[in-house]
C-alpha cells in the first residue's frame, strides 16, 4: 500500500506541482466530484430515499445552481487577494476548490435551467448537461496536458 501512495505522490509532484498545474487540477477534480455527488444524490431522491431535505424558502425550491453561482463569486473574490504572505498557496487551493465545486453545481443543473419554463418543471436528465460536462472536461484536460508553465 505504501508503494502505491509513493507512486501517486511522485506522479502528483512530477506532473502537477512541478508543472504548476495544481489550481486547474484541483478545480477539475472537485468539478467531477461535485457532479458525481449531485447526480448520485438526485438518483437517491428520485428513488424515494432522500439523503437531505430540499432547501425551501416559502414553498420555493432553491436549486443548487444558486449555490454554484455563490461559490464562483466567492472564488473570484478570493482571486483578488494578491498579498505576498504565507497564506497565498492555501488561498489559491481554496479558490480552486470553490471554483470547481461551483462550476460543478451549475453544470449539473444546466439542462434543467435550459428546459424550464415559468410553470413547467424542467428536464434534469436532458442531454444538455452531459454536453456541457464533456466540453468543460475537455477544456480542463487540455489545460492540464498542454498549457505550459509561465517562465519566470
Amino acid at each position: 500500500m505504501k508503494r502505491k501512495i509513493d507512486f501517486l505522490t511522485n506522479i502528483y509532484l512530477k506532473y502537477i506541482l512541478k508543472r504548476d498545474k495544481e489550481a486547474p487540477f484541483l478545480s477539475f477534480l472537485f468539478f467531477l466530484l461535485t457532479i458525481f455527488t449531485s447526480r448520485l444524490t438526485v438518483m437517491w431522491v428520485e428513488a424515494g430515499r432522500p439523503l437531505l431535505k430540499f432547501f425551501m424558502v416559502y414553498d420555493y425550491h432553491i436549486h443548487h445552481f444558486y449555490l454554484g453561482i455563490f461559490l464562483l463569486i466567492l472564488s473570484n473574490w478570493l482571486s483578488l487577494a494578491r498579498n505576498k504572505n504565507e497564506w497565498m498557496r492555501e488561498i489559491r487551493r481554496v479558490r480552486s476548490i470553490l471554483f470547481g465545486v461551483g462550476l460543478g453545481f451549475i453544470t449539473d443543473e444546466f439542462s434543467l435551467l435550459l428546459t424550464m419554463e415559468f410553470d413547467v418543471k424542467g428536464e434534469y436528465w436532458a442531454p444538455h448537461s452531459y454536453y456541457l460536462m464533456a466540453l468543460l472536461s475537455g477544456i480542463f484536460a487540455s489545460i492540464l496536458l498542454f498549457k505550459r508553465k509561465k517562465e519566470q
